[in-house]
C-alpha cells in the first residue's frame, strides 16, 4: 500500500512538473509615484493589452491600483515570443509599452498623467528596450544636425542588437517611413534569421513586401481568421497556385463575382493539389459574411473563407476597394495583382493545363 501511495505522488509530481514546464510566467511589478489624474481622481485599475497586427486590442489582463502599486502574473504558453503589451487604464491614449516575457518586469511610473515616460526593465527584451530610449534620449534636440545623428544612432543599435524582438519593431515603426523601398529592403535583411518568425519580424516583412508590391514580387503573408476563432496564414498555401480573392457581402460587384466563382470552383476542385480559391471577407461583422457564404452555397471543401472585419488586409495591396483578385504563383509571388472574375478563370483554366503564360510577362 505505502509503495501504491508513493507511485502515485510521483505520477501527481510529475504532472504538475509537466504542467509548470508547458507554462512560463511574466510577473510585472508596478508602482505609480503619484496617482492623480486631471480630472480630480486618481487611478484606479490598469489592463494589460495586447494589440494584433491589425491594430485591434484586447485587454488580457487587469489589476487594481493599491497604495500606487499593482502587479500582473500572466501565464505565458511554451515557447510563446516576447512581444509588445502596453499597460492601459490611464487617461484616454496614454499608456506604456513593455514587452511581455519570462521574468520578472518591473515597472516605475513617476506620475499617472505621464505613463509614457514609464521605464520597463528587469528582463532581456525590456532591459534591452529602455537602452535604447536611452541612447535616444542623449540626441533629443531640436537642432537639425542632433536629430540627424540621433536617427544614425538609432539605425545602429537595433543593427547591433537585431537578435532582439525590439528590433524588427522599431524599424518598422520608427525607421522604414523614411526609408526608400530599396533601404526597407536593405533593413529587414539586417535583422537576425533568429527572429524569422517573430511576429514583429513578420509584422515587418509584410509592411517592406507591401511597398515593394508589383507582379513577379512576393506578395504579403496576411492573417486569414477562421470561423472558428483559429487564423490561417496565407504562406500555409505554399506550394498552389492561389486565388487570392477579397469581397463583401455588401458589394455588389463582389456578389456578382460569387457566380463565376462558383464556376472555377467545378472547374478546379479535382486539382486542389495544385490551386487554391482564399476568399477573404471585407465584412464588418462575421454575421453578415457567414448569411453571405450560406445564402450561395460558398461552403465547400477545400474552398477557403476567412473574415477581416478590420479591413487592414486588403490595404497591404494598396487598396480598400473590393472585390479585388489577385493571382499568385506556387512561390507566393504576385502573377497578377488586378483581374476580373471572368479573366481570373481563363487564365487559371491555361495555368492548369501547363500554360504558364506569366512567366513571360514583363514587370
Amino acid at each position: 500500500m505505502v509503495m501504491l501511495n508513493r507511485f502515485i505522488a510521483t505520477i501527481i509530481s510529475f504532472a504538475t512538473c509537466m504542467a509548470v514546464c508547458a507554462q512560463e510566467t511574466c510577473t510585472i511589478k508596478g508602482k505609480i509615484e503619484d496617482c492623480n489624474l486631471t480630472n480630480g481622481g486618481t487611478i484606479k485599475t490598469v489592463y494589460l493589452t495586447h494589440t494584433d497586427e491589425y491594430g485591434q486590442k484586447s485587454n488580457v489582463a487587469k489589476a487594481k491600483v493599491k497604495k500606487g502599486t499593482y502587479s500582473f502574473k500572466y501565464k505565458m504558453a511554451k515557447n510563446e515570443p516576447a512581444v509588445l503589451y502596453t499597460i492601459t487604464g490611464f487617461e484616454e491614449n496614454r499608456n506604456f509599452e513593455l514587452f511581455v516575457e519570462p521574468g520578472i518586469v518591473t515597472v516605475n511610473t513617476l506620475k499617472a498623467i505621464e505613463p509614457e515616460q514609464t521605464i520597463a526593465c528587469g528582463t532581456s527584451t525590456n532591459d534591452t528596450f529602455a537602452e535604447y530610449k536611452n541612447v535616444l534620449k542623449e540626441f533629443d534636440a531640436a537642432d537639425a544636425a542632433k536629430l540627424i545623428k540621433r536617427e544614425a544612432a538609432r539605425i545602429r543599435f537595433l543593427i547591433d542588437h537585431n537578435t532582439s524582438p525590439m528590433a524588427p519593431l522599431e524599424m518598422e515603426r520608427s525607421v522604414m517611413p523614411y526609408l526608400s523601398e530599396t533601404y526597407a529592403e536593405q533593413m529587414l535583411k539586417c535583422v537576425s534569421t533568429e527572429l524569422n518568425e517573430h511576429p514583429h519580424y513578420l509584422s515587418f516583412r509584410n509592411a517592406v513586401l507591401a511597398r515593394t508590391l508589383k507582379v513577379g514580387n512576393e506578395i504579403p503573408d496576411i492573417a486569414i481568421p477562421q470561423e472558428n476563432g483559429t487564423t490561417k496564414r496565407l504562406n500555409e498555401f505554399r506550394g498552389k497556385f492561389i486565388l487570392l480573392d477579397f469581397w463583401a457581402s455588401t458589394c455588389e460587384a463582389s456578389m456578382e463575382a460569387r457566380e463565376t466563382l462558383k464556376e472555377l470552383y467545378e472547374m478546379t476542385k479535382e486539382k486542389q493539389e495544385q490551386f487554391v480559391i482564399v476568399s477573404q471577407s471585407m465584412d464588418k461583422n462575421n454575421a453578415a459574411w457567414l448569411a453571405a457564404i450560406k445564402e450561395m452555397g460558398l461552403d465547400m471543401p477545400g474552398w477557403i473563407h476567412g473574415c477581416d472585419t478590420t479591413g487592414e488586409t486588403i490595404k497591404f495591396f494598396g487598396t480598400d476597394k473590393t472585390p479585388r483578385m489577385i493571382l499568385v504563383d506556387p512561390e507566393g509571388r504576385a502573377i497578377s495583382l488586378d483581374m476580373d472574375s471572368d479573366e481570373v478563370v481563363e487564365k487559371v483554366e491555361m495555368i492548369l493545363s501547363g500554360d504558364l503564360y506569366y512567366l513571360d510577362q514583363k514587370e
